[in-house]
């Protein structure tokens, strides 16, 4: 039974609790993204120093990480049109044992086809955070159990609970640092990966059969005309966004910093822990800006001075403004993360939130994919700069794009 007490704190405003109004299913459901989110946090910084030790150029870096993203988006396409259907909880549970087995295939390196597997299969997240299916059916089954009201709330508690994880995860990451800093220790972490994945495979056991969907036969309805549209025009310019952000994910921050600065997993974990907890407290003021400006408004200010931050970084004269300049970026960066997820779901009818939420995920992961590829090209040839200002400039173009295209379409709640 949901928690709807009208507690206020010491202000006389709704407390955090009450606006969340938080149920055991959110409950299990931010569980399941802390323990996922936290072992992506480590594995995307700890992989590329794991394959250059194995002897592996630093094109396969990116290479992996591409087909790792790519890998998400083939699932996304699967969830569109089969999640409701298939069922939400038995397919989070596949997509968990999946993950295990790639954990697992990673650890072992049988090879480069073996890793190729391993990227292909098991939702290896290369950027720290996620676009893929779990996230995508986990949206979905929150903007359920929500309201118009606490939707957005929910939503930023969601990512603060990412972010946090992901903190701790990039902290987690300097554990081979501190023992022998050996390619066996960092293997040692792929095994936690694999058993991290089997947890959160109990977790949505737990989930039941309250978060499916109740309809009558087993085809997907389809969008209507105007979430057609809508939903479109979104994935195109998410998919710009996207294929910019593919240019810096985490994998690829950490291979600048330790290709151009010399910093080693100790340092990188550091780094990331505080890049982490500073995005972390960051999220819950998207729902407080939001609650005045407007959803986009929120998504759109917020993006355009991270990306103005971000192009900075390659040119900073030493590894610690670099650093500075990433902390500055991080600190807006994600603001459009909850407020974007809650604009998707509101701007649709409930029924076709599953497919609207993958048919905006998957040409976005898709773009993404292609561009830590070319990234790592880049920075194997020295080109350090590229990376960060291709990324930066297309992010910018995106969110003047967005704006205009969407200024007039409001959420219920802004209505």
């Amino acid at each position: 039974m949901a928690l709807r007490r009208k507690s206020t704190d010491a202000s006389g405003s709704p407390n955090l609790i009450s606006e969340l109004d938080l149920s055991p299913k959110k409950l299990e459901i931010f569980a399941a993204k802390a323990l996922r989110v936290f072992a992506y946090a480590f594995i995307s910084i700890i992989l590329p120093v794991y394959l250059l030790r194995l002897g592996y150029p630093v094109l396969l870096v990116g290479v992996i990480s591409s087909l790792a993203i790519g890998s998400a988006a083939v699932y996304n396409l699967f969830i569109s049109r089969y999640a409701d259907s298939f069922g939400r909880r038995r397919l989070l549970v596949l997509l968990s044992l999946l993950m295990a087995a790639s954990g697992i295939i990673f650890a072992l390196d049988l090879g480069t086809y073996s890793l190729v597997l391993a990227a292909l299969i098991g939702s290896i997240s290369a950027t720290g955070t996620e676009t893929g299916p779990f996230m995508n059916i986990e949206t979905v089954v929150l903007a359920g159990l929500s309201t118009d009201r606490n939707r957005t709330m929910t939503f930023s508690a969601y990512n603060f609970i990412g972010y946090a994880a992901l903190s701790l995860g990039s902290l987690f990451s300097g554990m081979p640092a501190v023992l022998a800093n050996s390619v066996g220790d960092m293997r040692m972490l792929f095994y936690v990966y694999a058993v991290i994945a089997i947890a959160l495979a109990l977790i949505y056991l737990r989930l039941g059969d309250s978060i499916e969907i109740r309809r009558k036969g087993r085809k997907l309805p389809k969008l209507g005309r105007e979430a057609k549209s809508r939903i479109l025009h979104m994935a195109a310019l998410f998919s710009l966004d996207a294929f910019g952000g593919g240019f810096v994910i985490q994998t690829i921050l950490a291979l600048y910093f330790y290709k151009v600065w010399g910093l080693q997993l100790g340092s990188l974990s550091a780094i990331f822990f505080v890049s982490g907890a500073i995005t972390a407290m960051s999220i819950f003021l998207a729902a407080r800006i939001a609650k005045r400006i407007g959803l986009l408004n929120t998504m759109v200010l917020t993006h355009v001075p991270s990306s103005v931050f971000l192009m900075a970084i390659p040119f900073a004269p030493s590894a610690l403004d670099a650093v500075v300049l990433l902390f500055l970026r991080q600190s807006i960066s994600q603001m459009d993360v909850p407020t974007r997820q809650s604009y998707t779901m509101a701007i649709v009818k409930p029924h076709e939130r599953t497919a609207a939420g993958s048919l905006t995920n998957t040409p976005r992961t898709i773009a993404q994919a292609i561009s830590p590829s070319i990234a790592s090209y880049m920075l194997q040839l020295s080109a350090v700069q590229l990376p960060f200002v291709i990324g930066g400039s297309l992010k910018i173009v995106y969110d003047v794009l967005v704006y205009f295209r969407f200024r007039k379409v409001k959420p219920p709640e802004e209505s």
